[in-house]
């Protein structure tokens, strides 16, 4: 008899499981029940700031003479040093404070992270570390005060008076980014352009290169896409892609990470060397854009010249390459086309160059537009179009000539910029120059006004200057000048210019007379965007 006892409790124990777990679906079906009169209210998402995020300078290495002309990534003979035995670089770091804090602290750090190889510690105006450049590119990189993006600025002076690279070479440090210009070089006979790709970041970066040229798109003779590893920078020789190129605009594209890139422009003129200097990162293409200096003098070996590309449309992502090449998008055989027009700012206004009015530019073509005849003096030039450009400037210099030679020169690249440039300016070396501000001859624009501090090579703020700038017009001030004392030959190793108003720009031309580098500042960086957060 006990077996149908154990039977029935075990159909009794299953019949009670059953009714508990109905019983529990039923509670949870009646809580989800929205019951009138009892919903919760609607929360409206609250608006947050995300933190500010550290900054990133990353700074070029020194100029190399490639020894591998045919390839792509640049080798060098290990019996052979690449760069001239006088050659001597220096490296600025610069921090600003701002209205609502002090000066960040920043530390140098090699590309892969690491150990800090120098410090710079907070302050209340600025702060500045000055030293010798090293054997490899570095990384500059600035924390945040509280909740304000730190006001950062960087920049590397090269020099050599031998060799092929004789000549000043000089860049303002950029940050990563996944596009960008370089507007400038030249893989003619006798020149050669070195393109630096440089990854500060942890993860691999896959970079893709498109070239233009006087004649158009230029197809590479070798693969466009290069991988980056973390922490580390890949060299290709732009003259075997693409040679016999005279004129020519670079765009880099990266993803997986972002990087920094600069061209490394030299030339000769059979043993004598013709220039030389570093191509960094340009406004991307826009309607209105500024060269903010062109330094301009009597005896100058070649004229100034200004260059110009409107890319058209361009691949967006996930697009073949070649998607956004223009064709003829016109259906009658001609490559469409626009109009810019160059406006020169000079110290007494702005000045009327016959052939920079109204340049007529086909899509996809490389054009230099030359500023012969301008008068010596300090410019900057003011680019309109009636669609988007990427623009740049050269200037030259003559040195002296060895008996029986002719005389080397010295060529610059400057970038062109966008409004709102926020960056403090630093200035490596102690070649002598000149601080070249202009104010573009808007609708409605009178004068810009700023405050120009100049600080030495510890943080001590050595003068502070007043400027109005006219609009249409450019105010030059030498860098000897920039001092409180006029006995005093301190040059300032870095700049903080503030000012509100965004129709100013600025650059630095160093000018020894026989060399000539620009330093131009970096654009504010992109307002931290309010994020809506919901919440539960």
């Amino acid at each position: 008899m006990k077996a149908p006892v154990r039977t029935a409790l075990s159909v009794l124990g299953r019949t009670v499981w059953a009714v508990l777990v109905l019983a529990m679906g039923a509670a949870v079906v009646l809580g989800a029940t929205r019951i009138p009169g009892e919903a919760s209210e609607p929360v409206a998402p609250a608006l947050a700031l995300p933190p500010p995020a550290a900054a990133a300078l990353v700074c070029p290495g020194p100029l190399r003479l490639a020894t591998d002309q045919a390839g792509t990534d640049a080798t060098y003979d290990p019996a052979f040093d690449p760069s001239p035995a006088d050659a001597t670089s220096d490296l600025v770091a610069v921090t600003a404070g701002t209205a609502s804090g002090g000066a960040a602290a920043a530390r140098l750090t090699p590309m892969a992270g690491g150990t800090s190889l120098a410090e710079l510690a907070a302050g209340v105006e600025a702060g500045v570390l000055a030293r010798a450049g090293g054997d490899a590119g570095l990384v500059v990189r600035a924390d945040p005060v509280g909740d304000v993006p730190p006001q950062v600025g960087a920049g590397v002076a090269w020099r050599a008076g031998t060799g092929d690279l004789r000549g000043l070479a000089a860049a303002s440090c950029q940050r990563p980014t996944a596009e960008t210009w370089l507007v400038g070089g030249s893989t003619v006979l006798g020149s050669s352009a070195r393109l630096v790709l440089q990854n500060p970041g942890a993860t691999p970066a896959t970079v893709s290169l498109r070239l233009w040229g006087a004649r158009g798109p230029v197809e590479l003779a070798g693969a466009p896409d290069y991988l980056v590893p973390p922490g580390q920078e890949e060299t290709i020789l732009l003259e075997g892609l693409a040679a016999e190129q005279g004129q020519m605009v670079v765009q880099v594209t990266a993803t997986g990470g972002l990087v920094s890139a600069y061209l490394q422009d030299s030339r000769t003129d059979g043993l004598v060397a013709a220039g030389v200097d570093l191509v960094v990162g340009g406004a991307r293409p826009a309607t209105e854009l500024v060269v903010p200096v062109i330094s301009v003098t009597d005896d100058a070996p070649a004229a100034a010249a200004l260059r110009v590309l409107a890319p058209g449309d361009l691949p967006q992502d996930g697009q073949d390459a070649d998607a956004g090449d223009p064709g003829d998008d016109d259906g009658d055989g001609t490559t469409p086309g626009g109009t810019v027009h160059v406006t020169l700012l000079g110290p007494d206004g702005v000045v009327e160059l016959p052939g920079t009015e109204d340049v007529s530019v086909d899509v996809g073509e490389v054009v230099d537009i030359p500023l012969d005849g301008l008068p010596a003096g300090d410019y900057a030039a003011w680019v309109t179009a009636d669609l988007p450009v990427v623009a740049g400037a050269t200037l030259s210099r003559a040195g002296t000539a060895e008996p029986g030679e002719a005389a080397p020169v010295d060529r610059a690249w400057a970038p062109a910029v966008p409004s709102r440039l926020a960056s403090p300016l630093a200035l490596p070396g102690d070649e002598p120059g000149r601080l070249v501000l202009a104010t573009a001859p808007a609708d409605g624009v009178s004068t810009s006004r700023a405050q120009v501090v100049a600080v030495d090579a510890v943080g001590g703020v050595l003068a502070r200057q007043d400027v109005v700038v006219g609009a249409g017009r450019t105010v030059a001030l030498d860098l000897a000048e920039l001092t409180s004392s006029a006995s005093s030959d301190a040059r300032p190793a870095a700049l903080v210019v503030r000012s509100d108003d965004p129709w100013l720009t600025w650059g630095v031309v160093l000018d020894t007379g026989g060399s000539v580098a620009v330093l131009a500042p970096l654009p504010e960086q992109a307002v931290r965007s309010e994020l809506a957060v919901t919440l539960r």
